[in-house]
């Protein structure tokens, strides 16, 4: 949960904050999932399709996620989608928000989850999104701001990594 919950102490309102925070501190509110990966953009997260459309005070989500540690056991995801197409952003990583996804209301109503074998006690999972409504409320920082937010997590995530590859 370290580098997932970064993304919501840094950038969530206080709002966001106030409700989840503590939950997830006291271990009875599980923020494990990081959806960003997808299956056909490669390492370049600009290029990522699953895009969210503002309708009223949701957004809608569609698109598919890939290689998702923990979706199955997670009560809360944070989700990097596009809400401007990239090819009407100056610059490429423009236009990507960050949404977070409560599970527990979203798996069936519009999210699916299904395990992809891997390595054993990994917990990787493949996600689909069909139309699946997301409160706006539950938008992290800025709209389109996303991916400056989602390198918080990903820097300490790296850090963690390099570190079990040393020691």
């Amino acid at each position: 949960q370290m580098y997932t919950m970064g993304t919501l102490l840094r950038h969530g309102s206080e709002a966001q904050k106030t409700a989840f925070l503590p939950a997830i501190a006291n271990g009875s509110l599980r923020l494990q999932a990081f959806a960003v990966t997808e299956p056909g953009s490669g390492t370049d997260t600009s290029r990522i399709r699953t895009h969210a459309v503002r309708d009223g005070d949701d957004y809608v989500v569609n698109g598919q996620k890939v290689f998702i540690s923990r979706a199955e056991h997670s009560d809360l995801m944070i989700l990097l989608v596009r809400t401007t197409p990239r090819e009407q952003c100056v610059k490429h990583t423009d236009g990507m928000s960050v949404l977070l996804v409560d599970m527990r209301e979203a798996v069936g109503h519009g999210l699916t989850i299904k395990p992809i074998a891997t390595m054993m006690n990994h917990a990787s999972t493949e996600l689909f999104f069909d139309d699946l409504r997301v409160p706006a409320r539950n938008l992290i920082g800025a709209e389109g701001q996303g991916f400056r937010c989602i390198l918080d997590g990903l820097n300490a995530e790296r850090i963690l990594i390099a570190a079990e590859c040393i020691g």
